[in-house]
């Protein structure tokens, strides 16, 4: 088969045959339709901070996958050859009590797909159990590949505060209005009555969010923007709920200077900042919490959402050949939303 391989850090990527993959047993192997290519890409490339570092290289990435069940190894039920199925990227040992919680995804024994296991930049995907697979039906493989990622860790990050956003007078301020604060704005559109504010210091993103359910967009960089998130509700008092798809020191600044009391602020960028927590810092009875990818059940749900409501983000197409002016694209701020490798 092709793959598109790192062959050392900080170098083009190279499409070049390896041998296809063989399931053994309860393995599955899927024939990929689409790949998508995101910003934690980019960051194993250049071996940039938040990631892990690859095991070996050549290395092959990939973390955003779907297509069409290939081949099944003994014992495997469920499905069948040439069933459409996302996958579900966080794949756990399965049997501590994290992954028996449902919380496979950040099992001690982890291992992510792309990450640290080789990934679908390539014809397969061998995925080492069926249960790591969600059946997509009749959806088409190729425009689901944003949700296995993007939008799998938005509405990872969205459940968390839909509880304090049930009335019209509530408000969230979504920080970083890339790829995933996108998905994030939607997801909170179409499930919630709450005033949705987008927070970038980019002016294309911020008017791109309120084209897709923001009601406001506020200048990160501004010396107004504390002022502004401050009053979105009328009352001085701040938002409800704040998630951080950046997570530097100045964004988590931002989002304790203006989160309410009784609020909730999440925190899914890997920027690499610290916030200062005590008990009144960053406000009275306010819920601070990290927020990891999402579980199987959250991609089911999302896919249910896509078919539902029709959320999902605009794809940029590569074919594989094209997969490193897709990064250089990506680099570049030059996709509008997501990339996808179409294989």
């Amino acid at each position: 088969m092709r793959a598109a391989r790192l062959p050392s850090t900080g170098s083009d990527l190279v499409v070049e045959e390896v041998p296809d993959p063989a399931p053994g047993p309860g393995q599955v192997v899927v024939k990929i339709a689409a790949s998508g290519v995101c910003h934690s890409d980019v960051t194993i490339q250049k071996a940039g901070p938040g990631m892990p570092s690859v095991p070996y290289f050549p290395w092959t990435l990939g973390h955003e996958n779907t297509g069409h069940v290939h081949a099944l190894g003994d014992g495997v039920t469920g499905f069948e050859v040439g069933d459409a199925v996302a996958v579900w990227p966080g794949w756990g040992d399965g049997t501590c009590r994290i992954c028996r919680a449902g919380h496979e995804h950040i099992c001690p024994n982890v291992s992510y797909v792309g990450v640290t296991q080789p990934g679908g930049w390539a014809d397969y995907l061998l995925v080492p159990a069926a249960r790591h697979l969600v059946p997509l039906g009749d959806l088409d493989p190729v425009l689901a590949a944003p949700l296995t990622d993007a939008g799998l860790t938005a509405y990872g990050a969205v459940s968390k505060v839909l509880g304090r956003l049930t009335e019209s007078d509530r408000s969230v301020a979504v920080i970083g209005a890339g790829g995933l604060g996108q998905f994030a704005i939607k997801y909170l559109s179409a499930l919630t009555p709450a005033r949705i504010v987008a927070v970038d210091i980019d002016a294309g993103k911020r008017e791109h969010a309120l084209t897709i359910g923001a009601s406001m967009a506020v200048d990160s960089s501004s010396d107004e923007a504390v002022r502004q998130l401050l009053d979105v509700s009328g009352d001085g008092l701040g938002v409800d709920a704040v998630i951080d798809f950046v997570g530097i020191d100045s964004t988590l600044a931002l989002a304790a200077g203006v989160i309410a009391p009784c609020g909730a602020l999440i925190l899914v960028g890997i920027g690499g900042g610290t916030l200062s927590f005590g008990y009144t810092s960053p406000n009275q009875e306010v819920q601070v919490s990290t927020s990891s990818l999402g579980s199987r059940a959250d991609l089911a749900a999302v896919i249910s959402l896509w078919k539902e409501h029709g959320i999902n983000a605009e794809a940029t197409r590569y074919s594989l050949d094209d997969v490193n002016q897709a990064l250089q694209d990506l680099s570049e701020h030059k996709i509008a939303e997501r990339g996808v490798l179409v294989m």
